[in-house]
């Protein structure tokens, strides 16, 4: 996946990611802190606890929202997969990064070109054997910036799947959190 993000400069799909491994940290340190605010019926990490709730269910929302607008197939990304690799096709004969950039995508995914295998044509090159099934010989019929816009998704919809389910669980964390913040300080008034 390194290899695609890379060549391909997909970087904010890449960065996005990183905010939901950060939530995770967050969400397992806060989750920690709501335990031992219970345990010591201590308002102040329940407290501490509530508002990193609020920090992280914005991130999460946020996130959410920003790679579904950018991670699917009818968004941004299958436009600029398809001009990223006709740009790296472009350079495929005399850079060496563009090149393995492009045959790898091509071969581990099984696409050609960022349009079709007539990105190789319109320059006048040849049609690379990476755009080829190495068993069967024929050509692949789908573009990268299709299929890889279609693989990614499917990653899109897990992941923000995923989030909006934690997003949900928080909701009935809090207000777990906020019974129990009643709770203590009734216990504290008597």
């Amino acid at each position: 996946m390194g290899d695609y993000i890379e060549g391909l400069s997909i970087f904010y799909y890449w960065n996005a990611n990183t905010v939901f491994m950060v939530s995770a940290i967050l969400i397992m340190i806060t989750s920690f802190l709501a335990g031992c605010g219970a345990f010591k019926r201590c308002k102040f990490l329940l407290f501490a606890y509530m508002v990193m709730t609020v920090i992280i269910f914005i991130l999460l929302l946020a996130a959410s929202a920003f790679l579904l607008d950018n991670g699917l197939e009818d968004s941004h990304l299958l436009p600029f997969i398809q001009d990223s690799m006709r740009s790296l096709i472009h350079q495929y004969q005399w850079d060496v990064a563009a090149r393995r950039s492009v045959d790898i995508i091509q071969e581990n995914i099984g696409c050609c070109g960022g349009y079709s295998a007539d990105d190789y044509s319109t320059i006048h090159l040849p049609v690379p054997d990476t755009c080829r099934d190495q068993i069967t010989g024929n050509q692949f019929k789908y573009s990268c910036g299709e299929v890889l816009s279609q693989y990614l998704e499917i990653l899109t919809g897990w992941i923000t799947g995923i989030s909006l389910s934690i997003c949900l669980f928080q909701c009935f964390s809090m207000v777990a959190t906020i019974c129990l913040w009643h709770l203590i300080r009734e216990m504290e008034s008597r």
